[in-house]
């Protein structure tokens, strides 16, 4: 093994996750990336170092590493104001907090952190902008009706045009997302994955919070050359969102002339990218795939153009390698490219069986009961995979959701299984034969394989795919994860999932503890409507 491989650490949750990511911004000697899809500073520091030095949460953290002289860069996703008002909305807000948490300091040592904070470029054209611009001027009035209504402060998004809405042009609409998550220091040592820095994201491996509260996770600290591809990765990005992006910050300093933060201008100038050869993943050892889209020409797209689909390409490999067992972990199951790759590896080889970890319903139909159509349609697209490969691979193939010890009825949509409180999967990472593992921000969908940004490891290693996969059945089984060698006997092992989801489900609200049960797919196939004119890459 790699000193690289070595070193390369399982995050499971973010009980274990939190307090290495705390150590690794304040060991930051004279560097600090951080690329986020949500960032809260008041997300509650965990480790015992950060508490030795009465340091109490991110926002905290932050002001330390820059009073200690650390180059520090965020780069962060916003949401669309009209799209996701409330989440946009909240990331300026947390903005705030930021800026108060830096405010004491020095204006030299502040001028440490620049931010960019933006919308990455994909957008829908000007056509598809065109046709949907008055329902679209309508809903914006609304949203912003609602928040004076409510008493709440606009934020720059809605606030551009509060008083002034034209008629045109349409505003622009942004589809694609920064959706990886990803800490470097020093440009050697970085954990990734699918965790982002907010109090919602914290749980424990035993999943013991209420079920909207729940929050399993999966992330990998990393050093060496991952570490320094990341790095690189991050660079890319940066200047990238900087050339093709759109930000509200200027209408954000407009709004907070005091401010204290720093961002990086939007160029708008469009970025002419050198065509670069494509990585390849090695036989042994670790690399850092990615997802990077281009902003797309096409006037009647949704949104952008896929282009650098490495982790999507990842996982079709890991599928065509595999002789034995693939284990996935994915908040949604929703690309037909990834659900082809499976059937594809399943029909070649009837030794191999493939076990899903999903959770029980997307957490705004569950926890909030959204039943828009486009929920509903990421639902179907996900229940045609399903379907599919159930009907095929029944005997071979099979999804399984996690509950906790909490007794509790359905309140809105599957988030209570059979009388037991749903944990909320959230990781996203596929293993193969105890070779193999692959730890990201992409879940198996089309728009985290095509057009979100998205990075993550590929790790061809033994030690590592067979510690990880150890530690998650252990912590979704406990004692009853099973002793059997998946390598060795795939089928044996697939039986063992099967019979104690089974028994789980039987036993109901009497269930003891955290485990597995089935996915509910009939409840699912009751709520899933199809859309014919949505792109799968949207959902």
């Amino acid at each position: 093994m790699t000193d690289e491989l070595a070193s390369a650490q399982p995050l499971v949750t973010a009980e274990q996750a939190f307090p290495a990511m705390e150590e690794l911004v304040l060991g930051a000697r004279s560097r600090l990336d951080m690329a986020l899809h949500v960032f809260s500073p008041r997300t509650k520091t965990r480790s015992a170092t950060a508490h030795s030095r009465h340091i109490g949460d991110w926002g905290a953290l932050i002001a330390d590493a820059l009073g200690r002289g650390v180059q520090t860069r965020l780069l962060l996703n916003d949401f669309d104001p009209v799209g996701a008002p409330d989440m946009h909305a909240a990331v300026w807000e947390r903005l705030g907090l930021l800026a108060d948490a830096i405010g004491p300091l020095p204006g030299d040592v502040r001028s440490n952190l620049t931010a960019l904070v933006a919308h990455p470029g994909g957008e829908s054209g000007i056509a598809l902008r065109t046709l949907v611009w008055p329902a679209a001027r309508g809903k914006q009035a609304r949203i912003i009706a609602d928040f004076r209504e409510k008493g709440r402060d606009l934020p720059p998004g809605l606030a551009e045009q509060a008083d002034r809405s034209p008629k045109w042009p349409p505003r622009r609409n942004f589809t694609a997302t920064l959706h990886q998550k990803f800490l470097v220091a020093d440009e050697s040592r970085a954990i990734v994955g699918g965790l982002d820095i907010d109090e919602r994201r914290y749980d424990d491996p035993e999943h013991r919070r209420s079920a909207p509260e729940t929050w399993h996770d999966v992330s990998v600290k990393v050093a060496g050359d991952a570490a320094s591809a990341l790095a690189e990765h991050f660079d890319r990005c940066w200047r990238i969102v900087a050339a093709e992006g759109a930000s509200h910050a200027p209408a954000f300093i407009a709004m907070n002339p005091d401010c204290p933060l720093r961002f990086a201008a939007i160029e708008q100038r469009g970025l002419r990218r050198t065509e670069e050869p494509k990585r390849t993943m090695p036989d042994k050892g670790m690399a850092v795939a990615a997802t990077l889209p281009l902003p797309g020409r096409n006037p009647f797209r949704f949104g952008p153009a896929a282009d650098l689909c490495e982790l999507e390409r990842a996982h079709l490999d890991l599928f065509a390698r595999a002789r034995h067992y693939i284990y996935l972990e994915s908040q949604f199951f929703r690309s037909s490219s990834i659900r082809d790759g499976l059937i594809a590896a399943l029909g070649r080889n009837r030794d191999l069986h493939v076990l899903l970890l999903l959770p029980g319903a997307p957490d705004v139909i569950a926890y909030q009961g959204e039943k828009s159509g486009v929920h509903r349609y990421g639902e179907w697209l996900q229940m045609r995979s399903l379907n599919r490969l159930t009907d095929l691979f029944g005997d071979r193939f099979a999804a399984y959701c996690i509950t906790n010890d909490r007794s509790r009825e359905e309140e809105f949509e599957r988030d209570a299984l059979y009388g037991k409180s749903m944990v909320y999967v959230h990781s996203k990472v596929a293993i193969a034969d105890d070779e193999t593992a692959i730890v990201s921000s992409a879940n198996l969908n089309g728009r985290s394989m095509r057009w979100d940004i998205e990075a993550g490891i590929v790790a061809r290693d033994s030690a590592f795919a067979a510690d990880l996969r150890t530690q998650l059945w252990r912590a979704h089984m406990g004692q009853g994860a099973p002793a059997l060698d998946p390598v060795a006997d795939a089928a044996g092992a697939f039986a063992h999932w099967r019979d104690m989801a089974n028994a789980r489900r039987a036993a109901g609200a009497d269930a003891n503890g955290t485990g597995i049960v089935p996915f509910p797919l009939e409840k699912t196939r009751r709520f899933a409507k199809r859309h014919v004119f949505i792109p799968e890459e949207m959902v």
